[in-house]
């Protein structure tokens, strides 16, 4: 049998995402502001008038790339402010019509204005704020180290952000793409190319909603790793692909699945938990030694 180790992503997971996601949120709207000719408070109302409009059909916005949602904006808080500049793109009112036109004048697309404020906020962040861990975090990897059980995560961060904020507490990460499996306690895929989709089209129906599974980077990650549990707070990015390779019953599947149950996680995945999908939630990251101890 092979040793028992945990596949897991970064942020949502051990991290608090609100404070990285509230410091973008606030810098898109001071760029409408800007764009837009108004104060910062009629900026804020804009926003959140946007963000209404989008969350009231979560299940047709979200992270898009060429036309395919890779993760619903009601799943994936980072996929918020993404989907509120795609409402904006798609100028369906005088507003959006206006902020689009002004984008456009200084960006080739809105998307690569969004992609402007997402990396450059998050970068700052990562220089100004040593870390953001949740509590207990490093407690629980202390676990792991104790109980000789590999933990690898597969993040879309860079890897300098896992290995950076886990150095704060003197836990060492290795580059996984630098060693091989098992090599050391604690490895991570930094950039794991979640959101990158095939050619292949693939999908699953869960909560009555398709979540495309040809993602080969991340696939290949799994099956390199072979993790008997994977654990992530996005089912879309996280847990799709490892749930269609156990169906398939595919190499590197893994036994078990578990969904952070976070405050936005929606009903449509919490009513499939247990289903035949993912099997187990977890309310935080130190539940997982439990979780570890009831599987291996």
């Amino acid at each position: 049998m092979e040793p028992f180790t945990l596949l897991t992503d970064f942020d949502g997971v051990w991290t608090d995402p609100l404070r990285e996601l509230a410091a973008v949120s606030g810098f898109l709207t001071a760029e409408l502001a800007r764009f837009g000719g108004v104060d910062a408070a009629r900026s804020v109302e804009l926003y959140a008038r946007f963000r209404a409009d989008v969350m009231a059909r979560p299940s047709e916005h979200g992270w898009r790339i060429d036309g395919r949602l890779v993760s619903y904006v009601d799943e994936d808080v980072f996929a918020e402010p993404t989907a509120v500049g795609q409402w904006i793109e798609a100028a369906r009112c005088a507003d959006t019509a206006r902020l689009r036109a002004a984008i456009l004048s200084e960006y080739p697309s809105v998307l690569a204005f969004l992609d402007h404020c997402y990396h450059s906020t998050c970068a700052r962040f990562r220089e100004e704020v040593p870390h953001d861990l949740t509590r207990g975090a490093e407690r629980v990897l202390h676990w792991f180290l104790r109980e000789r059980i590999p933990v690898v995560f597969a993040s879309n961060a860079p890897f300098e952000k896992v290995a950076g904020w886990f150095a704060c507490h003197g836990l060492q990460v290795a580059d996984a793409r630098d060693s091989e499996p098992g090599a050391a306690p604690l490895r991570a895929y930094g950039r794991a190319g979640k959101q990158c989709l095939g050619a292949a089209a693939e999908s699953l129906v869960v909560g009555g909603r398709e979540v495309p599974v040809d993602r080969p980077q991340y696939r290949a990650i799994l099956e390199r790793e072979r993790a008997a549990l994977v654990v992530g707070d996005v089912f879309s990015l996280d847990l799709a692909v490892p749930l269609a390779m156990r169906r398939a019953r595919a190499p590197g599947a893994p036994r078990a699945l578990g969904l952070m149950h976070l405050e936005h996680t929606p009903r449509w995945l919490l009513d499939e938990v247990g289903r035949g999908g993912v099997d187990y939630l977890v309310s935080h990251v130190s539940a997982l030694p439990r979780l570890v101890n009831a599987l291996r």
